[in-house]
């Protein structure tokens, strides 16, 4: 329905009416969307709402994107030196307290200015270094709140998927692709993001074969790399880069997966996935099979461990009944 078929069908309805349709709508949005929508404000206040929105626009018309570039760059400079954490005189203590107004406020107009080619690759590079302060700040006293995104109501995946885009419209497939796979494993993730949702994100962007193709060769290569260097590894850096192994894997696992190479992923993982318990790599890999690839994978994987010794964990076989029975994945693999 257009806005003048909307208008008319208004003009025609009664009190009553309007008044179920208005409360019916309101309950459809969602909580976030309507805390981003400020939905509450333009129901209590429709007159102030549609001026601040109209002064929200003219500011952004009269906006110059140099100014937007240094205010932000100054803004991840303070926040790196901890100045809206402790006191200090770079930034007052009102503006410590409401650093998530400025931080929200920066990224619209950075993500506003992205529209115009000429400065595509500087807000690409812009939203990258807030993206990396932020995924800091997820565990680093840098504000006074631990958990930046969430603070900001804005997920970690659409962060990173902004980001993502931004770099895919300025740099050579290569480098994009490079550039944001290390992006993902070499940052953390906060408290309620998983790398594997963040690799996700990585997998939506690349729409379309050859895109994929390269992304799994680039991440064989990461590998190889990571693979000689563990073998160089201290004993406190031995983790972190099986860490950064089982991330490619499942980068690797995932992007086969999308290409239909259902064997040849199964291959890549159960030869270079780090895990020493048997019956724990069994259950990450069927967790992945049940998000990537078919039934059947699961099953002849499944039926194939217990083959080799492998007793899976009673949520793995109560899946397999159910996977057997239905022929559909569970929503859910216990992991009990």
């Amino acid at each position: 329905m257009k806005v003048s078929e909307l208008r008319e069908k208004i003009r025609s309805s009664t009190k009553d009416e309007l008044q179920q349709i208005i409360v019916e709508m309101y309950k459809q949005i969602p909580k976030r969307m309507r805390e981003e929508k400020e939905i509450d404000r333009l129901i209590e206040e429709p007159e102030v709402f549609k001026k601040s929105r109209k002064s929200a626009k003219q500011s952004m018309k009269d906006l110059d994107f140099h100014s937007v570039e240094q205010e932000t760059k100054t803004f991840i400079a303070n926040a790196w030196a901890q100045n809206y954490f402790a006191p200090n005189r770079a930034v007052p203590k009102k503006e410590r307290s409401n650093w998530r107004f400025t931080a929200k406020r920066l990224v619209e107009q950075v993500m506003s200015f992205s529209n115009h080619p000429v400065h595509q690759k500087a807000c690409a590079s812009l939203m990258e270094e807030l993206y990396r302060l932020f995924v800091y700040a997820s565990g680093h006293y840098v504000f006074a709140s631990q958990e930046p995104f969430d603070t900001l109501k804005i997920p970690q995946t659409d962060f990173l998927e902004w980001v993502v885009l931004l770099k895919k419209e300025t740099e050579d497939p290569d480098q994009w692709i490079s550039g944001s796979l290390k992006l993902v494993i070499e940052e953390d993730s906060n408290y309620y993001t998983t790398t594997r949702s963040l690799l996700g994100v990585l997998l939506r962007a690349l729409n379309n074969a050859p895109l994929k193709e390269r992304m799994v060769a680039i991440a064989e290569e990461l590998l190889h790399e990571k693979r000689k260097a563990l073998k160089r590894s201290k004993r406190d850096g031995i983790w972190k880069n099986e860490q950064y192994i089982n991330h490619l894997v499942q980068m690797i696992f995932m992007t086969q997966s999308a290409l239909g190479e259902y064997q040849e992923a199964i291959n890549v993982f159960k030869k270079y996935y780090i895990e020493s318990g048997r019956e724990i790599k069994l259950f990450v890999l069927l967790q992945l099979i049940m998000h990537h690839q078919s039934t059947n994978s699961w099953i002849n994987v499944y039926e194939h461990a217990v083959k080799q010794g492998i007793k899976p964990r009673e949520g793995l076989q109560e899946a397999y009944e159910y996977i057997k029975q239905e022929n559909e994945f569970p929503e859910y693999i216990y992991a009990y």
